[in-house]
């Protein structure tokens, strides 16, 4: 058994590894024609600017690809053992099908952590600076919940730009001073502001009374009111950008009652649904070939492979989109697909197996 895991291991994940430089490398290569002009026209240089462009787009391109290549380099394993006869072997060693799919533990196992790493350290590392290039898919990506953001403290609602507020910085600020009952007494516009301990020190102010009452112009003004900075910036980032530790803090505290959740809600679950999914796809070919397989089944087995896994890859975005917008609870947008399609693995591999058993029966009757 030890031997076959190694065996099996060493084969998918040579193939993994040239899919992935192959697929990586044609899509990276697409990506910096398209917007490799304007890199440079907003930056000094040529060669620097670009290749820290392809390292900071790298990790979004990976988790986006991953599924693919994984499905691929798992097809291209179980037909190149296929096609030596390496199957029949290990069947007739003794390896049952679900043994061969234990063999694939130190792939999953590796796919869990590689896929995990990149969605949870690579790419919130990443997307914040490729929003500040404005090239290419993140030249119109908005802040999620719109261009700003609402806070309350006390009666007065604070309105904050979403762009600096992610950044921590407090710019562009609009105050509505409300009386006890909510109704509005004044409009305050703040180009900038600072954290004080008593409140906010505003600056460059225009303060607007309701009513005939003339605007003040001051050059500061101290105000009362205190904003977790901390709490709307974390709020003003998507979710993904978000590692799972803040993506947990978020959910908990309901958005902080900033923004809706259910979007980081989705994601969190999805970080570690979409990596069990990820193992999935690496074992579904191998519960497709028969054990009486002949050399000519391995295209429609293919073709079969491929058909499942792209079947599973629009199934699982539709329902994480619908599970980011509340039209369907998130745990079950994120946990459906994979899952199911666990279960379709497990059970091509039962029946397959029976399949063998009694065809093996017969053969001694």
């Amino acid at each position: 058994m030890r031997h076959f895991t190694r065996y099996v291991s060493r084969m998918f994940l040579v193939r993994f590894a040239v899919v992935l430089f192959a697929v990586a490398g044609f899509a990276l290569l697409f990506d910096m024609l398209d917007v490799s002009s304007k890199v440079l026209r907003r930056s000094d240089g040529v060669v620097m600017p670009l290749l820290r462009y392809m390292a900071l787009r790298l990790p979004t391109l990976l988790t986006e690809l991953l599924p693919i290549v994984t499905l691929v380099a798992s097809l291209l394993t179980v037909v190149d053992l296929l096609r030596y006869r390496e199957l029949v072997v290990m069947w007739n060693a003794g390896l049952s099908r679900r043994g061969l799919l234990l063999c694939l533990w130190p792939v999953c196992a590796v796919l869990l952590v590689g896929k995990f790493l990149i969605d949870d350290r690579a790419v919130p590392s990443t997307i914040p600076e490729l929003r500040a290039m404005r090239v290419g898919d993140f030249k119109n990506m908005m802040q999620p919940g719109g261009e700003y953001r609402w806070v309350r403290s006390g009666e007065d609602a604070i309105r904050l730009p979403a762009d600096a507020a992610a950044e921590g910085r407090l710019e562009d600020l609009l105050i509505l001073d409300r009386d006890e009952d909510g109704l509005l007494l004044a409009q305050i516009q703040a180009a900038r502001a600072e954290q004080m301990e008593d409140g906010l020190l505003l600056h460059e102010v225009v303060r607007r009374p309701v009513g005939a009452q003339p605007a003040e112009q001051l050059a500061s003004l101290s105000w009362p009111i205190r904003i977790d900075l901390a709490k709307v910036a974390l709020m003003s980032k998507m979710p993904r950008e978000l590692r799972l530790a803040e993506l947990v803090d978020v959910v908990r505290n309901q958005g902080f009652g900033i923004a809706p959740d259910e979007g980081h809600r989705t994601v969190l679950h999805s970080r570690i649904a979409s990596s069990l999914g990820l193992c999935a796809l690496a074992l579904l070919p191998f519960a497709l070939p028969r054990r009486f397989s002949r050399l000519g089944m391995s295209l429609p087995m293919f073709a079969k492979g491929l058909g499942l896994g792209f079947v599973y890859l629009i199934f699982n975005g539709v329902l994480l989109a619908l599970g980011e917008v509340g039209l369907v609870q998130s745990e079950l947008g994120a946990w459906l697909a994979p899952l199911g399609l666990i279960l379709v693995v497990l059970l091509l591999a039962g029946i397959h197996e029976r399949r063998a058993v009694s065809a093996a029966a017969e053969v001694r009757a």
